[in-house]
C-alpha cells in the first residue's frame, strides 16, 4: 500500500506573494474603463473578471474581441444590456467556440 507523504509540494503561491500579471491585463482594463461606451467599470470587479477571461480563454485575443463587440454594435455595445460583464463573457466565449469549428 502506498502511503501519502507527510508534506506535499506547494501548488499555490506563497502567502503574501503577488501573482505575475498577464501582459494584456492592463490594456484590457484601460480599454474597458476609457473606451467602451456604457461599460460600468469598477476596478475591484473588473480586474478579477478580466483575469478570469484571460485564464478561461487563453487562445483568444480578449482585447480584440471587446473591440469587435463595440463596433459590431455601432459603438453602442451595451445599450439596453442589464448585465454587461455577462454579455462580454458570452461574446468572448462565442468567439472562442467559433475559432475551433
Amino acid at each position: 500500500m502506498n502511503s501519502i507523504p507527510d508534506s506535499l509540494p506547494d501548488v499555490a503561491p506563497a502567502p503574501g506573494s503577488v501573482p505575475e500579471p498577464h501582459p494584456a491585463l492592463a490594456a484590457i482594463l484601460d480599454y474597458l474603463q476609457h473606451q467602451l461606451p456604457g461599460y460600468p467599470f469598477q476596478q475591484r470587479l473588473d480586474a478579477p473578471f478580466v483575469r478570469e477571461l484571460l485564464d478561461d480563454f487563453p487562445d483568444t485575443d480578449i482585447l480584440e474581441e471587446i473591440k469587435n463587440l463595440r463596433w459590431y454594435h455601432d459603438n453602442r455595445p451595451l445599450s439596453g444590456v442589464k448585465t454587461p460583464r455577462i454579455a462580454l463573457r458570452r461574446w468572448v466565449a462565442r468567439a472562442a467556440r467559433f475559432r475551433y469549428r
